[in-house]
């Protein structure tokens, strides 16, 4: 129990397991992102093979960003009432049986039910419980933990592009999802058989616990009311809204990017596989602050850290208005990549700031909502706005928009520096 456990310096060590919990969360996040905004490589295969328009196939995109949305929520709970493991285990069955059937389809109807539907909520249940549980793993050092888990949201997409590019070009679409499907099922339930939802269930105190601390309360009949009370108390604060929003403007920004970058670029003359590659970049540039902004949020405070992000992510996406090289292509997703990379990846950060050590499933659950929404938006858009005009630049100034707003109403946070709702209960020693 965790009462009768003591802090020791190996709460500190590289050899705790909760380093093994996040290597686990990085792998899984980094698996449902890349297939996720790896989107953009599919665009022109579909089209070419069943002659559908960009548009329609950019509804998948959204259809999936909505249903993952719409259930985020949900598969927070999940996380939190069920633990993480099995609800990712879930997820992961449906990750398999989504990506077998979208290779066998032969309609718009069997891809959205197949991507949209399916995959949709298996996203859900793979990338929401995890990271709330792998916070519950650190009692400090949110901040380390959360940039590292976060680098899989820049590197799994930026292996999968190529990869899939290259899977696309030799074994045509539908051998592309079967491959990846059966390989990212095995990895997945191999990584959840090691995952632990609580360092508890490993009989293991908490990363970053000092002497002083109390353990937390984690266990026992009032658990689920003290978390209910403390989730009504941050539903009536503002915080909690503008967190939802901040997320869905932010993702409705770079989604816009993510998804119509490859065709952007191939609609300038840039060869499909030159336009991975700058899809590919954008990922690899920004795993740096994928790292860095959590640390930076953890120690100076989340609230500029994100103002600056949103700042550079809605100026830096007009450089695209003037991109007719390679060149200009490459600069572009460099510059952009800095921003981006740093734009989403500090909302476990700013949790832990706000509601302490709460249980935060149902909570970081919602701000997925925002997200999701935000997504399947920003993925509709490219298409829609080139099958009305001929080209990108409405979508290029959308996301512009979408991102600066972003950033105004990052500016009506409240202060990180204290916690906004009542602290999460210790455990009292005993009196006996």
């Amino acid at each position: 129990m965790p009462s009768t456990l003591k802090p020791t310096a190996r709460q500190h060590t590289i050899f705790h397991y909760a380093w093994i919990i996040v290597i686990v969360a990085t792998v899984v996040q980094g698996v449902g992102s890349a297939i996720r905004m790896s989107f953009g490589v599919m665009v022109e295969p579909l089209v070419f093979s069943f002659g559908w328009s960009a548009g329609t196939v950019g509804l998948a995109y959204g259809l999936m960003s909505i249903i993952s949305a719409l259930f985020a929520p949900v598969a927070g709970w999940m996380g939190t009432r069920f633990g993480a493991r099995k609800t990712m285990f879930f997820g992961s069955i449906l990750f398999g049986i989504g990506m077998l059937m979208t290779a066998k389809v032969n309609s718009l109807a069997n891809f959205y039910l197949s991507y949209g539907i399916i995959f949709g909520i298996s996203q859900s249940m793979l990338l929401v419980p995890v990271i709330p549980a792998v916070a519950g793993w650190f009692r400090r050092y949110i901040g380390l933990a959360t940039g590292i888990m976060m680098v899989s949201w820049s590197l799994g997409p930026a292996l999968m592009i190529q990869f899939m590019a290259i899977l696309l070009e030799k074994n045509g679409w539908s051998n592309t999802f079967i491959i990846i499907g059966i390989v990212g099922f095995l990895l997945l339930v191999f990584l959840i058989l090691i995952f632990r939802d609580t360092p508890e269930q490993s009989g293991k105190l908490a990363y970053g616990i000092l002497p002083d601390d109390k353990p937390l309360v984690t266990t026992g009949n009032n658990v689920h009311r003290i978390q209910k009370l403390h989730e009504n108390y941050a539903y009536r604060t503002n915080s909690f809204w503008h967190l939802i929003n901040i997320h869905f403007l932010g993702c409705a920004g770079h989604a816009i990017i993510l998804i119509g970058i490859i065709p952007l670029g191939i609609s300038r003359g840039l060869s499909p596989l030159t336009a991975a590659g700058v899809l590919s970049l954008i990922s690899v540039v920004s795993i740096s602050t994928r790292f860095i902004t959590p640390i930076l949020s953890d120690s100076l405070g989340s609230k500029p850290v994100f103002f600056v992000s949103f700042l550079g992510q809605g100026l830096g996406v007009l450089l695209l208005l003037n991109a007719t090289s390679v060149f200009d292509f490459y600069l572009f997703a460099i510059l952009w990549a800095i921003p981006y990379g740093g734009e989403g990846t500090s909302f476990p950060v700013i949790n832990r700031q706000y509601y302490g050590h709460m249980p935060m499933g149902t909570i970081y659950g919602w701000q997925l909502l925002g997200a999701g929404l935000g997504m399947a938006l920003g993925g509709i858009l490219p298409g829609l706005t080139f099958d009305i005009s001929g080209n990108y630049t409405i979508a290029i100034y959308l996301s512009s928009a979408f991102s600066l707003f972003g950033a105004i109403v990052i500016l009506f946070l409240k202060s990180t520096n204290k916690s906004i709702i009542p602290n999460w209960p210790e455990i009292e020693p005993s009196k006996s």
